[in-house]
């Protein structure tokens, strides 16, 4: 399991890196917002790994939670972005301070997650325990 997290982790790295040296060379607006948009899908491939991954290791009840949890997450994660980037809307930048704001807070909750999976028996923030 560690061998296939560290994996992924590495694999999502790399298209990061890849993504971010495109977008370094990105010479119009359409493609940054292209490179910063695959940064961002990279980002939700890693998030939606991890929580599969993570979710295998739960109860039935525990799964409904973290499902119910997740589901409220990504719609606030939308509406947040949506707010916190209204003022480029309709503009050639708009898509790439969206998927920049997707991004961020994806990456966010990839470290919520990943606390979560690699939480220890005795912490009562802990679901479940990693084994």
């Amino acid at each position: 399991m560690k061998l296939l997290l560290l994996s992924l982790g590495l694999l999502a790295f790399s298209s990061f890196v890849q993504a971010a040296a495109d977008c370094a060379d990105a010479q119009t607006q359409a493609d940054i917002n292209a490179c910063v948009g695959s940064a961002y899908k990279a980002s939700d491939k890693r998030l939606n790994d991890l929580y599969g991954h993570y979710r295998q290791r739960l109860d039935a009840g525990q799964k409904k939670a973290l499902t119910a949890a997740q589901k409220a997450w990504l719609n606030y994660r939308d509406l947040s972005c949506r707010f916190e980037t209204s003022s480029a809307e309709g503009g050639s930048g708009y898509p790439m301070a969206y998927s920049n704001c997707l991004k961020a807070m994806t990456d966010n909750r990839i470290k919520e997650l990943q606390t979560l999976s690699d939480c220890q028996e005795g912490d009562f923030n802990c679901p479940a325990p990693k084994r």
